[in-house]
């Protein structure tokens, strides 16, 4: 008896929707995307209880006539790709002509389009076709998608609530238009507009509508290249950060990506400058030759693979590396309402479509008659703020956020003079543009770093002997890789000895490995060993460097001399990072004279 048959196009659509379609915000990105490639300059999205009873996309795009209005909805329909060489050189965001039919397949569809002379409607209702008439609609297309995955219950049951659903929709919207500055995008959320952009092509506009004005006006503008990619874009100065990597946007072409290898790379830079599980903001372009990147590596058209990612690697660390070192990144002491105020950690939800947070419902607080806010409180995040207006959606003047930016050496130049102290822990110093105040023992930590960085710098593997020998026992599993990769060891001057059945004993370690916790270093080589299959010893020698400065400094509620704290200043002064400690703490806050005044009502 005959087993395998051939599936019906609804049913094929569906599993095709299983794949691209997990939720509503999917919809939006797919129909949104096939905006942007008909070369929109103003897309509108409404969307109703976070997707699920209404998403309707509006552009004023090329349109479709009638032929292609009908052929869209058939699998596999797409105007973007002819044959197999244009896949490996896809210039646009969508190329596989799934998007329509499966969106279709689980929803009231009903398409209006126009090429600027006779327009087209045609309506499908859970993968059926229901009519095709003329129209005289606008040109552009507008569609809209109801009653998403009602026919769909196993997928229905996965959804979250209304909020966590739409706050997915939001976060993809704003990444879009960080993509793609020069289109105008509005998002309407229940008849309520809660996301705008002018679509003037200024980026750093962008940014504030995003992040707010305070964080835009911290942004450091980056451009650099070489034979393959060039990279622009901005990244945040260091006392602006966050708690997740979700704002590392890294873009290919003006296609929002997700890229380990970028993000990574990015991380590397601020390492330096930042405590553990801090991250900067950072958005940046990578324009590249199109058949030396693959987008078609996962349904979600999310990821891409270069073909030298090392090369990218290297430019992106250096790049962004440079960019910091030429820029004062001296902490400041930010004011509002002429009061200091502690920046909350606004996190946006992942771009990964498969967000799972639920938020609670929204409450409205009323600002003034012209303006409101709405805040959706995340149960994981501190809190994330939503700008709203009655009227006019509300665009920061783009001279406002121009960014400032001081040359590094400027601090380096100058001399701090030190006028007192502070509960033992805190060094007031000034010169003529402001106050600083420096934490000593941050301070000293840095100094102390730096110069054990200098005298550890070159490996030295004379060795020494040890009066209690290190031992060492692993599972068989992990002995016979070590016994594999154990010759990098003995590059750094590690000589394992066998032990017992699967153990290790060191009778001896190498001089530069003094002063520090020699059985916790090993330990971490070894995992090292097993985990990448190399030792990294700069990272394992800067965390124990790191350890070793703290222990060294000098420690709260001590009191010094003038002598001994103007010593300290001049010493951070000529560090290569004087900003932050090792641990990525802030030495030094600075307040402008300007600040201060206002902090006491002198000046507006």
């Amino acid at each position: 008896m005959q087993k395998i048959r051939q599936l019906d196009d609804v049913l094929a659509n569906k599993i095709a929707a299983g794949e691209v379609i997990e939720r509503p915000a999917n919809v939006v990105k797919e129909l949104v995307e096939n905006s942007i490639d008909a070369n929109s300059s103003k897309i509108d999205v409404i969307v109703e209880e976070g997707g699920l009873d209404l998403i309707q996309i509006i552009d004023n795009g090329d349109g479709m006539v009638k032929e292609d209005a009908l052929l869209c909805f058939s699998r596999h329909a797409t105007s973007k790709i002819k044959d197999d060489q244009d896949l490996f050189c896809i210039q646009t965001l969508g190329f596989r002509g799934e998007a329509i039919p499966s969106i279709a397949s689980i929803s009231n569809f009903e398409l209006k389009t126009s090429t600027g002379e006779k327009g087209t409607i045609v309506s499908y209702q859970y993968g059926k076709f229901i009519k095709c008439e003329d129209s005289d609609c606008k040109k552009g297309t507008n569609i809209k998608v109801k009653k998403l995955f009602q026919n769909v219950p196993a997928r229905l049951k996965y959804i979250k609530s209304t909020n966590a659903e739409f706050a997915n929709i939001q976060t993809y919207i704003e990444r879009l238009s960080l993509s793609h500055p020069h289109i105008a995008f509005s998002l309407v959320h229940n008849q309520r507009t809660i996301y705008k952009t002018n679509g003037n092509g200024n980026l750093l506009e962008v940014i504030s509508n995003v992040y707010g004005l305070n964080v835009a006006k911290n942004m450091i503008a980056v451009d650099f290249e070489d034979d393959e990619f060039h990279v622009s874009g901005f990244i945040s100065k260091i006392d602006v950060n966050r708690a997740s990597k979700n704002h590392i946007v890294t873009m290919v072409n003006s296609r929002v990506v997700k890229n380990k290898i970028t993000v990574d790379s990015i991380n590397n830079a601020y390492r330096r400058y930042l405590a553990d599980k801090r991250f900067p903001i950072v958005i940046v372009n990578i324009e590249i030759d199109p058949f030396l990147v693959d987008v078609n590596v996962h349904p979600s058209k999310l990821e891409v693979r270069f073909s030298k990612e090392t090369k990218l690697k290297e430019l992106v660390s250096q790049g962004i590396s440079e960019a910091l070192a030429k820029i004062n990144l001296t902490y400041e002491a930010v004011t509002y309402n002429n009061k200091p105020k502690f920046i909350p950690d606004l996190q946006q939800p992942s771009l990964d479509l498969s967000y799972e947070k639920e938020l609670i419902n929204p409450t409205k607080k009323p600002v003034d008659e012209t303006t409101k806010e709405i805040i959706y409180q995340d149960i994981r995040d501190d809190e994330k703020i939503v700008a709203e207006s009655k009227k006019d959606y509300i665009i920061p003047d783009k001279q406002i956020i121009e960014t400032k930016v001081e040359l590094r050496e400027k601090l380096m130049k100058k001399k701090l003079f030190v006028k007192g102290q502070v509960h033992g822990t805190y060094i007031i110093c000034e010169d003529e543009t402001g106050m600083y105040i420096v934490d000593q023992h941050a301070g000293q930590e840095r100094i102390n770093y730096e110069y054990y960085l200098e005298k550890y710098k070159n490996l030295d593997l004379s060795m020494r002997d040890l009066l209690i020998p290190i031992t060492l026992e692993y599972p068989l599993s992990e002995f016979l890789i070590i016994e594999e990769r154990k010759d990098l060891l003995t590059q750094v001057g590690i000589n394992l000895e066998v032990f017992g059945d699967s153990g290790y004993v060191i009778k001896q370690l190498p001089l530069w490995m003094q002063n520090i916790d020699e059985q916790l270093f090993i330990e971490d080589m070894m995992t090292q060993l097993l985990n990448d299959n190399k030792i990294d010893v700069v990272r394992l020698q800067n965390h124990a460097i790191a350890t070793l400065s703290c222990k060294a400094s000098l420690k709260a509620n001590t009191y010094l001399s003038n002598e001994g704290m103007q010593n300290i200043i001049d010493n951070l002064m000529r560090c290569d990072n004087p900003y932050v400690c090792p641990h990525g703490r802030p030495t030094i806050i600075y307040y402008s004279v300007y600040e201060i005044e206002k902090l006491f009502k002198r000046v507006v």
